[in-house]
C-alpha cells in the first residue's frame, strides 16, 4: 500500500481511537472498608463510629477526608448514617445513607469535601454498573468523569 494511502487511514483510526477513549464509561471502584475507615488513593477517610466494632455495616460520621498533600476536612454533617458501598471514580465519592425507610446517596468531592450532588429519596441496594450507579430501582446515568448525567 502506498503512502498516499497510508497516512490517510493511519489518521481515520488514531481518530477512531481517540473517539472510543473520549466515550468510554465511568467505571465506579468498590472502596474496601477496615473497621472505621478506608483509602482512595492517597486520601484516607474516616467513616465515624462503627454500629458494630467487629462486623461494621454502619458507620454515624461526620466524614473526614485526610491527605498527604494538605488539610483534611470534614463533609456536611447530613451525610450521617453511612452504609456500603463506598463507590469511587474519578475524584468522586458515592456515599450511601439511610434514616429509617430512606435512603440518600450523596457524591462528594475528594478534594474538598464538598457534596456536589445528592440523589432523591429511594428504597432498596445501591450498586455500580458501568457508566451508571443504581438506587434501588433507578438508574442514574454518569459521565465520562463518573458525575451524574444531565438530561
Amino acid at each position: 500500500m502506498g503512502a498516499r494511502l497510508l497516512r490517510p487511514l493511519l489518521a481515520l483510526l488514531a481518530l477512531g481511537v481517540c473517539a472510543v477513549a473520549a466515550g468510554s464509561p465511568c467505571r465506579l471502584a468498590e472502596v474496601a472498608v477496615d473497621g472505621q475507615a478506608a483509602k482512595v488513593g492517597q486520601r484516607v477517610l474516616d467513616l465515624g463510629e462503627a454500629d458494630d466494632p467487629q462486623h461494621p455495616t454502619a458507620w454515624q460520621g461526620p466524614l473526614r477526608i485526610t491527605s498527604a498533600q494538605g488539610p483534611g476536612c470534614e463533609v456536611d454533617a447530613a451525610v450521617s448514617i453511612i452504609e456500603k458501598p463506598l463507590l469511587a471514580g474519578d475524584a468522586l465519592l458515592y456515599v450511601p445513607t439511610y434514616s429509617g425507610s430512606e435512603n440518600h446517596v450523596y457524591a462528594v468531592d475528594l478534594r474538598t469535601c464538598r457534596v456536589v450532588w445528592k440523589s432523591p429519596a429511594f428504597t432498596g441496594a445501591t450498586r455500580a454498573e458501568p457508566g451508571a450507579l443504581i438506587l434501588g430501582s433507578r438508574r442514574l446515568p454518569l459521565d465520562a468523569a463518573c458525575r451524574p448525567a444531565t438530561p
